[in-house]
């Protein structure tokens, strides 16, 4: 068992690498789904690669923010 979690957290950490980041895309790409199969949602399929490219934007520039804020991050003077 301890290697199989050991595997998982391998590939987790190849692929992702920040649990904010899995939260964040995989949570883009959920509101994708709901507007491709929601009727409601419908007027919103055309800008589908928009709403992605802005929500993994802002995942991104949300991860640096919080990297660069880290005090082990700062630049001593």
């Amino acid at each position: 068992m301890n290697v199989i979690l050991k595997v998982i957290l391998a590939v987790y950490n190849f692929f992702v690498g920040d649990l904010v980041i899995l939260i964040d895309v995989t949570l883009t790409m959920v509101i994708l789904a709901l507007i491709n199969s929601v009727g409601a949602l419908a007027a919103l399929q055309g800008g589908s690669g928009l709403i992605l490219i802005v929500g993994v934007l802002a995942t991104l520039v949300a991860t640096l923010g919080r990297e660069v804020a880290r005090p082990e991050n700062k630049q001593k003077a």
